[in-house]
């Protein structure tokens, strides 16, 4: 007589191979900031907008008035440097994450496996606090309060359109949604 072993069923999972481009890097942080609540405000365009006229405003009536246009000069740069922060971040997590070239990361029950040609990294969903996604990326959030990116998933490394929502489902499983 034959006896049947009990086979476990295999953990679903989900495999995405990439590597970084500075577009994924931008889009994650801009994702990652918008979905911060208040403090997400100051980068959103039209709060960059009214924030630079504001400044414009300051500066024509101090130099209307003869005085020193210090503040003015330094409201409009603040709004023009942070219309910048998304290609900035973008430029120096590449420049990071460069080194390891392709990418392969494993999503599955028990967390997120990240391997490069420098790094083996498994991390617990106890390590992400939420998660959020653009048309490009899923973001994993970290567990503090201010929600600070732990992990950028780049969905163009998905082998079938379909792992991707077989990836949202395994998120939304583990990580509450933004």
């Amino acid at each position: 007589m034959i006896e049947e072993q009990a086979v476990e069923p295999r953990a679903e999972q989900v495999a995405l191979e990439f590597e970084y481009q500075h577009a994924d890097m931008a889009d994650g942080f801009r994702t990652l900031v918008r979905k911060r609540g208040v403090s997400g405000l100051v980068y959103r365009p039209a709060f960059l907008v009214a924030f630079g006229l504001l400044g414009v405003a300051l500066l024509a009536l101090k130099v209307s008035d003869g005085e020193n246009p210090v503040v003015g000069v330094i409201v409009v740069l603040w709004a023009v440097l942070m219309s910048f922060a998304p290609h900035l971040f973008a430029r120096a997590s590449l420049k990071a994450n460069q080194h390891q070239g392709l990418i392969r990361v494993t999503v599955d029950a028990d967390g997120v496996r990240l391997r490069g040609a420098h790094a083996d990294m498994r991390t617990a969903w106890a390590n992400y606090g939420s998660y959020a996604e653009s048309d490009r990326v899923f973001i994993l959030r970290s567990p503090d309060r201010a929600g600070r990116c732990a992990m950028v998933l780049v969905k163009r490394g998905a082998a079938d359109p379909a792992d991707i929502d077989r990836l949202r489902a395994l998120l939304d499983g583990h990580l509450r949604r933004v």
